[in-house]
């Protein structure tokens, strides 16, 4: 994930959404894959995880990385990303997929499950949703 490109897209999305780049500290991205591997968390979701975080510390105002609420659903195969209004942002672990989804589905179908965190921003500031 380039720097410039989620850059780029918050830039372009800036006037319809409240939205900054501030990334992780280092002390953030350590406790963050601390609870990654406590979970169970696969290396690969854990690493594009932290390359986002490191260029931004939430999604949509939501926990920081090193928040343990975003484990909470965990046990039921997603990290819970953030929320924006109803929208909501997990990754789904069995899929390797970002999904937008709500408060009752993980995602609203296939069609809202990217294989990058980028494709799912792209999507939803685009305004390419339900």
């Amino acid at each position: 994930m380039e720097t410039n490109r989620i850059q780029a897209l918050f830039d372009k999305y800036r006037d319809n959404y409240k939205l900054s780049c501030k990334p992780a500290t280092e002390k953030q991205l350590q406790e963050f894959r601390k609870n990654c591997i406590a979970y169970g968390i696969p290396t690969e979701i854990m690493n594009q995880l932290v390359e986002y975080y490191k260029l931004n510390n939430n999604f949509f105002g939501y926990f920081e990385c090193d928040n343990i609420l975003i484990f909470e659903w965990c046990d039921q195969g997603c990290l819970w990303l953030g929320q924006s209004d109803m929208w909501t942002f997990r990754c789904l672990l069995k899929k390797h997929k970002y999904a937008i989804g709500d408060a009752s589905e993980d995602s609203f179908g296939e069609d809202y499950e990217f294989n990058t965190i980028e494709e799912m921003l792209q999507t939803f500031l685009s305004g390419n949703k339900v």
